[in-house]
This record gives structure tokens, sequence and C-alpha cells, in this order.
């Protein structure tokens, strides 16, 4: 599918869904699905679930002096993990937690470390940890830890082979982790996959060059795998959301699910438990943006196969990275 084939995706304000959006929002209040993502609306970034469709908003953790950022809610709607951040006087720490997605029962799992995401049991949390600045100019990261929540032991299951890697998502199927590396030895600036059966680490056949990830092959960033272990979605560029077939040893052809108007860009791509939508986050315009306070960031929900979408939050508010989950 060429990339023109599908519509941008822009910023609206409430009650002025076109037909098939209205469709759309009726089909996702009627799913039961939930929304968890983070938001500055309150000021600082605290993390919120809502419906899929937009409504019942509630703030699940209420921490005026800590951000709470990228949050993965575990397959049974049960629990929430998620990094904090702090900044202090010259410095800025990055911590990982979980909670129950009630906010009950806040868990430090591991002190400088980022990019938590569940196993499909929902016991065991993979992340990484923080290196200093020293190390590259973009993510710092040695290792993938995996941390379980019943014996809170950890380990890195890697054993020293991979370091740079950020925003790692656990197939739900169990068998693979997908992850970015950047500035890796072997791989550069890759998705690599991580088959949790035999350890092994391989790259995911793309291109470098922007205009060619857009054509074939999956390369970019922030990769998520759908419940059933079939299929990828990820970020080739700022600028699109794509879907392909996962097959880590093959190179295969992707197609858009969601494209930014000009100036500005689109992110985090997450497919719901029954595959049928992918809600992301948009910003209409990049260059207004102050990624300290409220960024023109809003959640939106597409049909997987891009035929349609809607605006879930209207506040611009810097709402981002959202999870949809089916509530316990």
């Amino acid at each position: 599918m060429e990339t023109q084939s599908i519509q941008p995706t822009i910023a609206g304000v409430p009650g002025a869904d076109t037909p098939e959006q209205a469709k759309l929002r009726a089909e996702l209040k009627a799913s039961g699905l939930k929304i968890c993502h983070q938001s500055r609306r309150e000021g600082n970034s605290d993390l919120y679930v809502m419906d899929a469709d937009g409504e019942n908003l509630v703030n699940i953790t209420n921490t005026p002096d800590v951000d709470e950022v990228g949050p993965h809610v575990s397959a049974d709607g049960e629990r929430v993990c998620f990094t904090t951040v702090a900044v202090g006087k010259g410095s800025v720490r990055f911590d990982v937690h979980w909670m129950g997605i009630d906010g009950s029962g806040r868990t430090l799992v591991a002190g400088d470390a980022t990019d938590p995401c569940w196993d499909p049991a929902g016991t065991k949390i993979a992340f990484v940890k923080r290196l200093g600045r020293t190390k590259t100019g973009d993510y710092q990261n040695a290792g993938l830890f995996v941390y379980d929540i019943r014996t809170r032991s950890c380990r890195d299951i890697t054993e020293g082979r991979l370091s740079h890697a950020y925003v790692p998502c656990w197939s739900p199927a169990g068998d693979w982790i997908v992850a970015t590396v950047h500035e890796h030895a072997d791989f550069g600036h890759a998705i690599i996959a991580i088959d949790l059966r035999s350890g092994r680490i391989c790259r995911l056949s793309g291109h470098a060059e922007l205009h060619l990830r857009l054509r074939d092959g999956v390369n970019g960033c922030r990769p998520d795998l759908s419940w059933d272990g079939k299929n990828i979605c990820w970020n080739p560029g700022d600028y699109h959301v794509y879907v392909a077939p996962f097959r880590p040893d093959e190179h295969v052809t992707g197609r858009p699910v969601a494209a930014a108007p000009e100036g500005g860009s689109v992110y985090h791509g997450d497919f719901s438990p029954d595959g049928k939508y992918i809600a992301y986050s948009m910003n209409p315009d990049v260059k207004s943006t102050d990624p300290r306070t409220r960024a023109l960031w809003d959640i939106f929900v597409a049909r997987a196969d891009g035929s349609a979408q809607v605006q879930a939050t209207f506040d611009h508010a810097n709402s981002k990275q959202p999870e949809l989950f089916t509530p316990a």
C-alpha cells in the first residue's frame, strides 16, 4: 500500500465526528476496552485510564511532585508498570514501578531503569537499566532485565549481549520480545527481536533510509506486537504508524494505519487485545511543542486496517503512550 492511500490524522473537537467516525466510536464504547496513557492535563505527567472512546477519564497516580510515563498494562488488566521521572538539582532520575490498575500497591522494581513491559502472565516485568551520558548521546542502556514480582528476583536475560535498547515489547503470545536499539555494535539503529526459547537476538530486515522504510522492511522505532504474536506495528519515522506480519527471519512489506498531518507527528502504536484496533498519539504541530509542559499530543484509536480513526482526548496535554486493554 502506498503511503498516499491513507489520510492524515487531523485533530478535531468533541462532537464533530463524521458518520464513519461515529460508527467507530460506538464500536469502541460497546467493546468495553480501556486505554491507559500518560498526560499532563493536570500539570505534571500522571497516568490515566479512560474508556476507549475517551469517556470516563480517571487519574490513577495523582503525584504532583513526580512524573509517571510509559505505562504498560498486564494482559489480565489488573496491573500496570511504568517509569517515574524525578527531576533534582542538575539531574534526572528514572525508576521502574508497578501497581494495581486502580493505583494501589505501588512497588519499586528497579532504580536507574526505564521502559518496562509485562510478560503474558502478568508476573514478570522486562526493563532496561540506564548508563551514563558518556555511552551515547541517545539511549544509554545495558542489557534487558526481567524482574519477577512474586520472588523479587532479577536477571539480565541477554547475558550482556544487548545494549542501547529501548521500548521493549514482550509478545502476549510469550515467545518473543521486540525492541529498538541505537548505536548497537552489531545492529546499529534497528528493530531487533529476541527469541525467548533459544536466546537468539536478530535484527529485523529493513532499510536505513526513511523513504525506503516506507516501501518495505521493518526499521524505525517503538515496535508493538499483536496479542496473537502474528503482527507488528512500529514507527518507520516520525510521521507514520505501520503494520506488517511479524516474521523475524523474512523481509516483509508493511502498510500504514496512521499518518501525521504536515508539520505533525504520530507515535506509540498499540494493538487492542482482539487485534481490531490500534491506539496511537498524534501531535499536529511539533514546532510549537514544549515537551516540558503541555505539548500538543492527543490519543487516537484507528481500525487496524487504517480505514477510520477517532480522537479520544482533546486537551492537547502531552497525552501519549496509549495502552489498550480489557479490564478485569
